[in-house]
């Protein structure tokens, strides 16, 4: 009779275990897949971010209101996005600090677009658009002086 409820409580032990192990797994799986989803969020936010800034490099100096109200707009939609992509920063990090979806995305997207160039050098006018656009951002050491 012991051994019956001993072999029971065994059984039950066993399952309430696997149960855990189970429920540990899937929560994990579930975390990696919200990092993923804010981090998916956050590259298109910066990838609109540089959308903008490539129109705002476009605007010639406003003048008239109208002008200035446009410049505006496109400054304030920059703005926009750059905060988007900052608060699903920020989220992603909540989640598991030590490792970064986002990092690991950036890394990926880094090795693709390095393997990209490789084959397909940019043009002229893609290097025009780059110059300007560096030329209206600071790097971090430039911004840091």
């Amino acid at each position: 009779m012991f051994e019956a409820v001993g072999l029971l409580v065994g059984i039950i032990g066993t399952a309430i275990a696997i149960y855990q192990a189970a429920i540990i797994n899937e929560s994990k799986k579930r975390k990696n897949e919200l990092q993923y989803l804010f981090a998916g969020i956050n590259a298109a936010a910066v990838q609109k971010q540089q959308a903008w800034q490539n129109q705002i490099a476009l605007l010639r100096k406003p003048s008239t209101p109208e002008e200035w109200e446009i410049a505006h707009a496109y400054i304030r939609a920059r703005d926009d996005v750059s905060e988007i992509a900052n608060l699903t920063s920020a989220l992603e990090g909540t989640i598991d600090p030590d490792n970064s979806a986002i990092v690991a995305m950036m890394d990926k997207y880094r090795t693709i677009v390095d393997k990209n160039n490789l084959m397909n050098p940019p043009t002229g006018f893609e290097a025009a658009a780059k110059r300007a656009n560096n030329s209206m951002q600071p790097t971090a050491t430039a911004s840091a002086d």
